[in-house]
């Protein structure tokens, strides 16, 4: 079995807007560089290539210019390509900026959106330079203490996104949390040539306008220069997960994202001194194209949006906003009907599988899709290959639906400060653009896959 690694720096010029947030961030400085690495993994008869990109999300247009470039200089094929987004809140656009509410009036030039593939398929390239036959070994541990749902049940028994502002009104948590870390390690001549590593947190700890790849860059780092080796870092379904414990006082510094990082680190090597290595002779790559339905919405919903743009309301409220991404998806759903999209990846026996996926997914999901593969490690990488949103729980969407019910409006407060204050944000058209079966369809593809 062979393997290889490859590393190019990505980072675009300070001034470019940082995206994130409901709000236009202009870079003012690099706090560290951001970064696509490349993984290539080859048994001779079969292959597959991830590459993780230090960026918040990957636009379809830029995956496909990746995979045609690979087709064309080195005859891989695009079904076993997969392009991943760790999700740092600071760092670029990668496409032109929409009315979204996350791109309205930011900046980017075209210049790094036309040569961001470039880099990428580059990282490719030097990867498939670097190959070499390797023992690879695997392991987990659970690292406690850093990841946190960030969905909390109120007293008023609304379910909310992130309501530090009025912590006596917290009832508890209401969502799970997966704190298991994943670690692949690979061996040429008994030297470790690189690890590819699987944690769920969102990369949203360092806030302002910094360049930054957020705690995953810091890991890298990290592992870099203890082993001289390269490491993959795959962000795991994290939609509802961040760093911030309720208790906490200060939610975004730079020395958070080391923190994590460092406990992360710390739990890395403990594993690797259990971990055995072994030859391995065979990949089994998987491919699988699916649809997902848009968001539902009732005549009563849609109307309701019009009239609300019809209004006075204000034209940066969430009210307002919501109205605006609801008739969006409308537009796009005419336009679409579904979405087209397709999961892939590769499994080694009953060892390992790397799954990757689209979207922003919850960690209930993923524990679900643990539950039901038949391997003994299974490593997830959301945000893969398509720019989706979030893609919530049947139990989310149900809990929102309750919301409404208790509190039938929004509030025409400044959007920047309402996420906190009565909306569950995950399963809002803000940042919500699939429907409620959509945790039905993802399970029932992969049982398609595995079950025989």
């Amino acid at each position: 079995m062979k393997v290889g690694f490859g590393k190019v720096c990505i980072t675009p010029p300070v001034g470019f807007s940082l995206v994130g947030y409901f709000e236009d961030r202009r870079s003012e400085g690099i706090l560290d560089d951001l970064y696509a690495t490349s993984f290539i993994i080859d048994d001779g008869k079969n292959l597959f290539v991830i590459v993780s990109c230090d960026l918040v999300w990957i636009d379809e247009k830029i995956t496909k210019k990746v995979k045609n470039i690979l087709q064309n200089d080195l005859k891989i094929p695009p079904k076993i390509i997969s392009i991943h987004a760790t999700h740092t809140h600071t760092g670029p656009l990668t496409s032109k900026p929409s009315g979204s509410i996350y791109t309205r009036n930011f900046y980017v030039d075209k210049s790094y959106i036309d040569i961001l593939p470039l880099y990428i398929a580059g990282s490719i390239k030097v990867a498939f330079k670097n190959m070499r036959e390797v023992k690879i070994g695997f392991g987990k541990s659970r690292v406690e203490g850093i990841a946190f749902n960030r969905r909390y049940l109120m007293k008023d028994g609304r379910i909310i996104t992130n309501p530090f502002n009025q912590k006596e009104n917290i009832v508890k948590s209401i969502g799970p949390v997966d704190d298991t870390l994943y670690v692949i390690g690979f061996k040429e001549n008994e030297k470790f040539s690189g690890f590819i590593v699987n944690f769920a947190l969102h990369p949203d700890t360092i806030g302002g306008n910094l360049i930054s790849a957020d705690w995953p860059g810091c890991l890298r780092k990290k592992i870099e220069d203890e082993f001289k080796t390269n490491a993959l870092i795959l962000n795991g379904p994290s939609g509802d997960i961040n760093h911030i414990n309720p208790e906490d006082e200060k939610t975004r510094t730079s020395e958070i994202k080391d923190i994590i990082a460092e406990k992360i680190f710390t739990s890395l090597k403990e594993i690797l001194k259990n971990m055995e290595f072994e030859e391995y002779e065979k990949i089994t790559p998987f491919f699988k194209n699916f649809s997902l339905d848009y968001y539902s919405f009732s005549k009563k919903d849609i109307e309701k949006a019009k009239s609300v743009l019809k209004s006075n309301v204000p034209r940066d409220s969430l009210k307002y906003m919501i109205a605006v991404s609801l008739l969006n998806i409308e537009k796009e759903k005419r336009k679409n009907k579904k979405w087209r999209l397709f999961l892939n990846g590769f499994s080694i026996g009953e060892k390992l599988c790397v799954l990757n996926l689209p979207g922003e997914i919850f960690t209930g999901i993923g524990k679900k899709i643990r539950e039901i593969l038949p391997f003994e490690n299974i490593i997830i990488a959301q945000n893969s290959n398509f720019h989706l949103g979030y893609v919530p729980t049947k139990e989310a969407f149900l809990q929102h639906k309750k919301n409404i019910d208790i509190k039938p409006d929004f509030d025409n407060v400044r959007i920047s400060e309402a996420i906190g204050i009565n909306s569950s944000y995950e399963t809002l058209p803000l940042a919500c653009k699939v429907n409620e079966n959509s945790e039905d369809v993802i399970i029932k593809k992969l049982q398609d896959i595995f079950t025989k």
